[in-house]
């Protein structure tokens, strides 16, 4: 069974190496320029994260390995969450872990005083649009466009 916990700076080398694959499964998505604009990678700036009271990272634990992560930014004065990463490795798909995740995270928001929970996906990514929808969330908005140049 998943163990779901906030992270601790023990966690940083294995969020990492998580976030390295979840940005390297949405190359080929539509619209990763403008996520990254909303969502951009973390890199080596995971313990200022862990550190920065606006963000919650959450980690999902079996054993002694980190499977997954989800990463939520508070907006205290506009009772707003927002989800900016969620993986899960392939080892942990289809097992309830991104659900769980997302549990954790809404209570989580809920006790800041949040009462809207968003979160990113890229069209496309059907995978995280059905994590979405599992967990009751639907499309609130669309943005469209094209280049110009």
């Amino acid at each position: 069974m998943f163990i779901i916990r906030e992270a601790s700076i023990t966690d940083v080398a294995s969020v990492n190496i998580l976030e390295d694959s979840a940005f390297e499964s949405l190359s080929n998505f539509r619209g990763l320029a403008q996520f990254l604009e909303t969502s951009p990678r973390i890199g080596d700036g995971w313990s200022e994260i862990i550190e920065d009271s606006k963000f919650k990272l959450f980690v999902g634990v079996l054993g002694e390995t980190v499977h997954g992560y989800l990463l939520v930014e508070i907006f205290a004065a506009l009772h707003k969450a927002l989800i900016k990463q969620v993986f899960v490795d392939s080892t942990a798909r289809q097992l309830g872990l991104g659900a769980l995740l997302i549990e954790r995270c809404e209570q989580v928001v809920r006790d800041n005083g949040c009462t809207v929970l968003e979160g990113l996906a890229l069209p496309g990514d059907r995978d995280m649009k059905n994590l979405f929808e599992r967990a009751s969330m639907s499309a609130q908005l669309l943005i469209v466009g094209k280049n110009l140049a």
